[in-house]
């Protein structure tokens, strides 16, 4: 690959993905956003690709088997080298910002792409890993940012075009909203970018003072990467239109029955395996035209399935036979709301003699439970379940011998049980 043409051609499109991969199985997600791009646009395009060791050799070679389809280019950054020292310092900064099973460095590195990437790399789109694009990606690299260093798409832009109203009692009382310039009108989500790294360059490096922020206010603050960023350039950045980082758990429930122009994020696992769905659909089209979905992708998903249901299936058999054992030579009594009596009685055959009591959340005032323990066991079907439990416990109760939690032992359907996201995810 000619690395000349990177910066010397204007008609290049530069995109940047940032990745940390333990298992080996979140290369994917980033495949099929890649692949979307590719799909969706003549231009050129360079994928410019953070990542650390946990990049594996099976994965990077998908990578490039994926870009080399397409007629693309893709560089290959390793972090956890090229930034070694830094990364070092930023963990005696903030170690919990750097380094968590929740929160992993990778989300820190697109601050580290104006230094990492070569300076003839003046303008990058960077984009998170569950994101599919949906549009040709020219078109979002042609936006002019008008002298700001970057554009993003803010959270009042996208509530705004949903006509959903704010509760800025909420979020007024975080520190960024107080402190930092930033506001609901302001505050952007770094999901999707569009970046001028000359203007970034020429602030310097922003990650380990920003820690330094951060740290001070740990509390108030909830995803660290994004808070750097609205504390340097909440008041200095394009707000980019709705459409350029449409968030999946809104657009769901309030969005167009199909799909639109633009950038769909996946955020918050609101992937499913749903075709009918069009935001699942528009995924899927993409995942399977990338190296990822192979004869072992697709044995493994469905022995993966098989496995989460038979695993739940026994574990409620296990529940039902220690239930059978408790009420063995007791009466039972089922207390639960009004509207679930008829369907219970049916579906543990409730005998006439069994009392049902009729209990709402309205118990928090005052427990009335008649029935003696020695002779009777109590099946509760209560949504506050856990903290009725502690009650009862404070007062003595045993379960599986004087209680039981009715919804542990109902058979619960497949859909309820299977996390679609984190099937995808482990295969």
């Amino acid at each position: 690959m000619n690395r000349k043409r990177i910066g010397e051609d204007a008609r290049m499109v530069h995109v940047s993905y940032a990745m940390t991969d333990k298992n080996g199985t979140y290369s994917k997600y980033i495949g099929a956003s890649m692949c979307s791009l590719f799909e969706r646009t003549d231009s050129w395009v360079t994928i410019h690709l953070l990542h650390d060791d946990t990049l594996t050799e099976k994965n990077r070679n998908y990578f490039v088997e994926l870009t080399r389809t397409y007629g693309q280019q893709i560089f290959f950054y390793n972090v956890a080298e090229e930034c070694k020292d830094l990364l070092a310092e930023a963990r005696e900064i903030f170690k919990r910002a750097v380094d968590t099973d929740y929160y992993t460095p990778a989300a820190l590195y697109r601050l580290l792409a104006p230094i990492l990437l070569p300076q003839d790399v003046k303008r990058l789109i960077y984009l998170d890993a569950d994101t599919i694009v949906n549009m040709d990606i020219r078109k979002f690299w042609e936006v002019f940012l008008d002298g700001n260093p970057l554009g993003a798409v803010t959270e009042r832009t996208l509530m705004e075009h949903y006509q959903k109203q704010i509760d800025r009692s909420i979020d007024e009382k975080l520190y960024l909203f107080k402190n930092s310039w930033t506001d609901f009108d302001t505050c952007f989500n770094s999901g999707v970018l569009l970046m001028d790294l000359e203007k970034m360059r020429n602030m310097g490096e922003i990650l380990l003072s920003g820690l330094r922020f951060i740290v001070q206010h740990d509390e108030e603050c909830r995803f660290f990467d994004q808070d750097i960023l609205n504390y340097f350039f909440a008041r200095d950045f394009l707000h980019l239109p709705w459409n350029y980082n449409i968030l999946q758990h809104w657009d769901r429930q309030w969005g167009s029955p199909e799909p639109v122009e633009g950038i769909y994020h996946y955020m918050g696992r609101t992937l499913r395996y749903n075709y009918e769905e069009p935001r699942d659909r528009i995924f899927y089209e993409a995942f399977v035209k990338t190296p990822w979905c192979d004869a072992e992708f697709i044995c493994k998903s469905y022995a993966v399935t098989v496995n989460v249901l038979a695993g739940e299936l026994n574990k409620c058999v296990e529940k039902n036979r220690k239930a059978s054992t408790a009420w063995a030579n007791r009466k039972r009594v089922f207390v639960g709301a009004k509207v679930d009596e008829e369907k219970i009685r049916e579906m543990f055959s409730v005998l006439p003699e069994e009392p049902y009591i009729v209990m709402d959340d309205g118990w928090k005032r005052g427990l009335c439970l008649p029935y003696d323990l020695s002779t009777h066991i109590y099946v509760f079907f209560m949504n506050s379940f856990p903290e009725l439990k502690e009650k009862l416990d404070e007062a003595g109760w045993k379960e599986w011998e004087d209680y039981i939690d009715g919804k542990s032992i109902i058979v619960p359907h497949p859909t309820r049980v299977i996390d679609e996201y984190r099937i995808f995810l482990v295969i």
